[in-house]
């Protein structure tokens, strides 16, 4: 083997464990990025058990209007969670079972969480 097979060898590693760690920094920051959606989305559902309580406490009627912009807040961040969710399973390769949501690896023939059969890509 000449010392020019040896370099492209090596450099051909080196490219490939500089592309996997990319990916596994992509797909932490991915997980973090849910993390704090998911951390906001609790903070929405706070707000709006705090206002349900309030009028309840001040016995007011229940004015859906004036929730309206809490639960607007929860639809989009739960539709950010999901986006963000789908892409995390794009980049690795998984997609969702159809039948319970689980995220599974593309080339599986079954769900591992509820043994639906899975639909060939």
């Amino acid at each position: 083997m000449s010392l020019d097979n040896i370099i492209e060898k090596a450099k051909d590693i080196f490219e490939t464990a500089y592309r996997k760690t990319g990916n596994a920094v992509n797909n932490q920051k991915q997980k973090f990025d849910i993390s704090v959606l998911e951390s906001k989305l609790k903070k929405s559902y706070e707000n709006l058990g705090r206002a349900y309580f309030g009028m309840l406490q001040n016995e007011a009627d229940f004015d859906k209007e004036s929730l309206k912009p809490i639960t607007d807040d929860i639809s989009q961040k739960l539709a950010q969670i999901e986006e963000a969710r789908a892409e995390l399973h794009k980049s690795q390769n998984k997609s969702k079972c159809k039948n319970c949501g689980e995220a599974i690896d593309n080339n599986s023939a079954f769900c591992k969480n509820c043994g639906s059969r899975v639909e060939p890509k």
